[in-house]
């Protein structure tokens, strides 16, 4: 992310912590914008890190969660987090853990897809998303729908955090360029909906599995559009 990088390039900035990391995805990113920085990765998810470490081996990374951050306050000089708002469970809580251990004036960076003002590609991924983070729900896993854009920014303000600037960060890339990745997508769905034939929600969300199909070979599948927000302590 270009932004990110002619952000901080004349920065200094010494230690680094990713909140959410899974497999380590923005990490990449942050390494890009922060070259000689130590950072530092948390997620509750052990096979995530497991990845994560495997191409990030010099990134020190902890199993814990968001919500808790056992790590010293008044810390690192940027803590991000990527594409994980919508999987906590107190999203005020973790946004108020990641100022704790920010140092003053120190910078905290949120990327997270939103849900408004998609085009019809990214509406068919809204889709997909949704029906998955349902079904997290009913088996009582943490997964909320993708939030609107402005709900992110107003619930990064209300946390404390002065916003300096946010962009918006998209790959239009159609990813179910043939059948057979569409196939893998509807495969996918209907595993996951076995996991629910027992709940009364079950045959109510069973018919969104073709209706994705047809939507997905009409429109396409691309990712959501992200706003990235960079925010001082």
């Amino acid at each position: 992310m270009k932004q990110l990088v002619d952000f901080f390039q004349d920065k200094k900035v010494k230690k680094v912590l990713d909140v959410g990391t899974g497999s380590g995805n923005f990490l990449a990113v942050l390494k890009s914008a922060c070259p000689d920085a130590d950072i530092t990765g948390i997620d509750p998810n052990s096979e995530s890190l497991k990845e994560a470490a495997e191409k990030f081996p010099e990134v020190r990374l902890k199993k814990m969660s968001a919500e808790n951050i056992e790590l010293p306050e008044n810390y690192f000089d940027v803590t991000a987090i990527s594409m994980a708002l919508h999987h906590l469970s107190d999203v005020e809580g973790a946004l108020k853990e990641m100022k704790r251990v920010t140092k003053p004036n120190g910078w905290i960076i949120v990327s997270e897809l939103f849900s408004d003002n998609l085009n019809r590609a990214q509406e068919v991924h809204k889709m997909y998303h949704h029906f998955g983070s349902r079904i997290d729900r009913i088996l009582g896993v943490s997964h909320n729908k993708s939030f609107k854009k402005n709900d992110i920014l107003k619930t990064v303000e209300d946390c404390g955090i002065d916003i300096l600037f946010h962009f918006e960060y998209n790959k239009v890339v159609n990813t179910v360029l043939t059948p057979e990745e569409l196939a893998a997508r509807v495969k996918k769905m209907k595993e996951r909906i076995e996991t629910i034939n027992h709940f009364s929600e079950y045959e109510m969300l069973k018919p969104q599995i073709e209706q994705f199909r047809i939507n997905a070979e009409k429109y396409g599948f691309q990712s959501a559009t992200r706003v990235v927000i960079v925010g001082k302590n």
